[in-house]
């Protein structure tokens, strides 16, 4: 005959310890919401980690990065929101999403940069960008040193270059490119993008 205490006690530790299990599962996925300063100036990551979009961010930042990423191994989640400038002025030196010379690692997936007054994405090295629509920036789309992947992104209207690659290390796949000052400059076509309508 089992001992209703004895089976309580195993289910009631039994239930704490599946508790737990699922307590430390969520804390190794938690994210950080992005949050614009109040000073409406940059905003700076200096802890890795995956950091997500609640809304869209629009901004009036003209002539510094909207986003600097300073430290390596960070995720950012647009998580379907845009990253969208109003500035009426500035200069080329401003950026949507800046990673700092030095970082690597950074992945942006998942939502739009548009009407920067410079480049939407600098990715450094070793970096992803995917599933992107990059429109109407002022300088390129993306620009990314070495051994980048860049997937399933439009990239659509901005005045310099769609995808802006130092060297043939960084492969892209997948890419709508249009209307930009120049579609591809470097980097590896692994197939699948279409550049002004035609295969490239």
């Amino acid at each position: 005959m089992i001992n209703r205490g004895r089976l309580a006690n195993l289910l009631g530790g039994l239930f704490l310890t599946i508790l737990l299990l699922g307590l430390g599962q969520g804390a190794a996925h938690a994210q950080t919401k992005l949050i614009k300063p109040l000073n409406g100036g940059t905003l700076r990551i200096t802890k890795s980690g995956s950091y997500f979009l609640g809304a869209n961010y629009v901004t009036l930042v003209g002539a510094s990065p909207v986003i600097t990423v300073a430290v390596s191994n960070v995720t950012i989640n647009l998580n379907g929101f845009s990253i969208i400038s109003n500035a009426t002025a500035g200069t080329t030196g401003a950026t949507g999403i800046n990673v700092l010379p030095g970082v690597s690692g950074v992945t942006v997936v998942n939502g739009g940069i548009i009407g920067i007054r410079g480049t939407a994405l600098i990715l450094g090295s070793n970096g992803i960008a995917s599933g992107l629509q990059l429109i109407g920036n002022k300088g390129d789309g993306v620009q990314c040193t070495s051994s980048c992947l860049v997937t399933n992104n439009v990239i659509t209207g901005n005045l310099g270059t769609g995808l802006n690659f130092s060297d043939a290390t960084t492969g892209y796949q997948n890419n709508i490119l249009n209307g930009n000052g120049t579609n591809v400059t470097g980097g590896t076509t692994l197939g699948h993008n279409l550049c002004s309508g035609t295969p490239c």
